[in-house]
This record gives C-alpha cells, structure tokens and sequence, in this order.
C-alpha cells in the first residue's frame, strides 16, 4: 500500500478537492497502510451445493464422500459459496478507513471471486478492530478442469507437511465527493499468507 500517495496524484480530482472532505477520506486510506490483516474464518462454504466440511479428512481433501460434487464436475461446474470473515486491527496513532470498495480474491495469480462491499468501515486508533465479511460467489470449474492446477491444489490440501501459499485481497475504494462517488485509479493489494493445515482447519469447522 505504499503507492497510494503516487496514485493520487494521478487523481488530481482528488487533490484538488481535499477542502471538500477528501483529505480526511484520504488520511484513514492512508493510516490502512500501518493495520493488521487475519483470516478469521471461512463460513457458510459450499462446493456444488454441498457443505465443503463433508469433504475433509483427516490426511486432507475427499471428494469420494460427495458425488453430487463429482456429478457438477461432469456438468462442468463446479459453484463456490462462502463468507470470508477477516480482522483489522489500527496499532497506529490515527484513525484509518474506508467507504464502500469494490474487491478481488486472489489466489496464486487466480481470481477466485470479485464484489463489492457497501459498509463503510472506521478504525479507531491504537488497537481499535473491524470486523469484515466478504461474500464469495464464484465458478471453479474453468480453474480445476485444468490438470496442472488441479494437480497443486490437490497436494497443497492433502499433504501431511505443513504448506503455506499467499492469498491477496485486492480492493479498489471510492471516495465520496459532494454527492458524487469516485473510484480509486486503481486495486490495493492486500497479501496474506495462510498454510494448508489453516485453510483445512477453517473449512473442517461446522459451517451449519
């Protein structure tokens, strides 16, 4: 997030118009840049209608235990639902937020899912938090009819050894000018990294 000073001065909109409420706006996207990330939990997950929970073992990820979700595959679709509950903690000295953003979940250069979020979060200083669900809507079939990739999310879920990947939460915020909503020229990239035994441990909960 260090490149949201040089973005906006290809937003002279914005600078021009800090009198008119911009440069608080602009200050809490800023002091975002000094907050903490976490992965909460991944609630209300469903591969093909069916509880992603079903699918989890002890040594990984079954698909044996669900043929409604070997019979989507074979249909060519495979629809992901979920709830990702993530955690925003300020150990900074000002307020940070945020207006409405829109966003993208990334995950080893894939777009899992994109939406858009339209609370605006605040965050008080000095380990004030927010807590932030984002809804995922999305079709995986298009990426897990690919062997290659097949193949390594497959042994990324089912090894025995601790593995640890890079998941980015890319958002794109708008300010609000007068009446008006502007968009940021642009998506802040957000990384976090999780392991398999965190993600197994999330999606293995009780999600009813």
């Amino acid at each position: 997030m260090q490149y949201i000073k040089k973005l906006l001065f290809l937003f002279p909109a914005l600078i021009l118009l800090h009198s008119c409420g911009i440069d608080s706006q602009v200050k809490r996207l800023e002091a975002l840049e000094g907050c903490t990330y976490s992965i909460v939990s991944a609630d209300s997950v469903y591969l093909a209608n069916t509880d992603i929970s079903r699918l989890i073992r002890k040594k990984g990820f079954d698909l044996s235990g669900a043929p409604a979700v070997a019979f989507a595959f074979m249909q060519q679709t495979l629809p992901l639902k979920a709830v990702l509950r993530m955690k925003i903690e300020n150990p900074g000295k000002d307020e940070a937020g945020i207006n409405e953003f829109d966003y993208k979940i990334v995950l080893k250069g894939v777009e899992l899912t994109s939406g858009s979020y339209n609370r605006k979060i605040v965050i008080a200083p000095e380990g004030g938090t927010a807590d932030v669900a984002l809804k995922i809507d999305s079709e995986l079939y298009p990426i897990l009819s690919n062997p290659e990739y097949q193949k390594a999310v497959t042994a990324f879920l089912s090894s025995e050894e601790e593995m640890k990947t890079i998941i980015t939460l890319m958002i794109k915020p708008s300010f609000t000018i007068g009446n008006e909503k502007v968009s940021y020229p642009g998506y802040i990239d957000i990384n976090k990294e999780v392991s398999n035994k965190q993600l197994l441990s999330f999606l293995g909960k009780n999600q009813r």
